[in-house]
């Protein structure tokens, strides 16, 4: 009877090892390094908000959204949404533009990835952002991101 339960309870160890195991490759299977690039043109503003659109390439093609807050501050922060077919990612940024007085200038930043849909419906992240800022004539803006996403 006592072998029994040993043999039984050594199963059970041995199958919580296995899922364990299969947890933990599932988890690694589950993190992307990322390095997109979006070209965006102007769609409207608001005050300091402005919305730009266009497509993304990289690692997660797809349209980019994005409302960038410039108020003539260094600092500029940004809050983007990429969507490819049947998916989204949601995430922010902040980051400091490196010469304010140009007609184009440059930022760099940090960025988070603060959730998402279908397959990215629980993804989280964070990374760097850095752009450049057309604010003379059509306020176009270029920014790439590279990071680490984990669904």
């Amino acid at each position: 009877m006592i072998d029994s339960r040993k043999r039984f309870a050594r199963a059970v160890i041995a199958m919580l090892a296995l899922l364990c195991v299969g947890v933990a490759i599932a988890s690694a299977a589950r993190a992307l390094y990322v390095h997109d690039e979006g070209r965006l043109h102007y769609i409207n503003s608001s005050g300091s908000l402005i919305r730009e659109e266009g497509a993304a390439t990289g690692t997660l093609a797809g349209r980019l959204q994005v409302h960038f807050l410039y108020d003539g501050s260094p600092t500029v922060t940004a809050s983007f949404t990429i969507s490819g077919n049947g998916w989204s990612l949601d995430g922010r940024g902040t980051g400091r533009l490196n010469n304010p007085n140009s007609p184009s200038p440059s930022f760099r930043g940090a960025m988070s990835i603060t959730g998402g849909s279908g397959r990215y419906a629980h993804a989280h992240g964070s990374g760097e952002m850095f752009g450049v800022f057309y604010r003379r004539g059509h306020y176009a803006l270029t920014v790439q991101t590279l990071g680490e996403l984990h669904y």
